[in-house]
């Protein structure tokens, strides 16, 4: 392994991270972690407690040595392993050094929701430490993310829900959440019925009036999983009479 000090190049941390993930693996820990997923994934099952410590220097490396560029090529390569670990890690790379990308990117993080996530662990991964931060700094590209609504792939679809989750803070995002939700109600998909309801309940911490009515304005089109997620941080007897106003 090339010395801390110096400057690795994307495909050396690739095998550093590598290494460290198929010596700690744990079958057991695996075999635990698939009980979050219908789907089969695939885990190392590394301890977490000590890989998070190993990140947490590892990325102080790299954070000193590359630029988004690095960082970007650090992922591909990660990406070519099938393992939750190394493709969340490769994410997380490049979410330390999001503040240097630009608008460019986002063809990039449509392709590695298309290709590369699987499941909605990756999803949730990738859309908050690099989508998100991506449209806060470049709130043109949100027509765009709009847009990926349609994608006939269910995580890109969830990918536009969980993006825009962190944003709901800023007004100026905020109907464009709304929007996003409202494309996503007619969704087949279970999985995007809870990122809805995610991205609303997260919505109405900042106005509940304004979630209030959205939930009684939609009704009955409002999937029942969608709504209970939204209203989950409601009082008891504010819940119920939502339940039922909304049936």
């Amino acid at each position: 392994m090339p010395d801390s000090t110096e400057s690795m190049t994307p495909k050396e941390a690739a095998l550093e991270a590598l290494t460290y993930f198929r010596t700690h693996s744990d079958e057991n820990k695996a075999a635990k972690l698939q009980r979050y997923f219908k789907d089969p994934v695939d885990y190392y099952g590394v301890d977490y407690a000590p890989f998070k410590e190993w990140k947490a220097g590892f990325q102080a490396r790299l954070k000193n040595q590359w630029t988004i560029q690095e960082a970007v090529e650090f992922c591909e390569v990660m990406l070519e392993d099938k393992y939750m670990e190394s493709r969340g890690t490769g994410f997380q790379v490049v979410g330390l050094f999001v503040d240097e990308a630009a608008p460019d990117l986002l063809p990039l993080l449509r392709k590695w929701l298309e290709e590369s996530c699987g499941n909605w662990g990756l999803v949730d991964n990738l859309a908050p430490s690099v989508l998100s931060p991506l449209l806060r700094e470049y709130p043109e590209l949100v027509p765009e993310v709009k847009e990926w609504t349609s994608s006939p792939n269910q995580w890109v679809r969830r990918g536009a829900a969980v993006g825009f989750v962190s944003l709901v803070d800023d007004e100026s995002l905020r109907d464009a959440a709304y929007e996003v939700a409202t494309e996503l109600l007619d969704d087949k998909e279970d999985l995007i019925h809870k990122a809805v309801g995610w991205l609303l309940r997260e919505a109405g911490k900042v106005d509940r009036n304004r979630l209030e009515a959205y939930l009684l304005d939609q009704g009955p089109r409002l999937p029942r999983t969608t709504l209970r997620y939204a209203i989950e941080k409601f009082p008891k007897e504010d819940r119920k009479r939502l339940l039922e106003a909304t049936r």
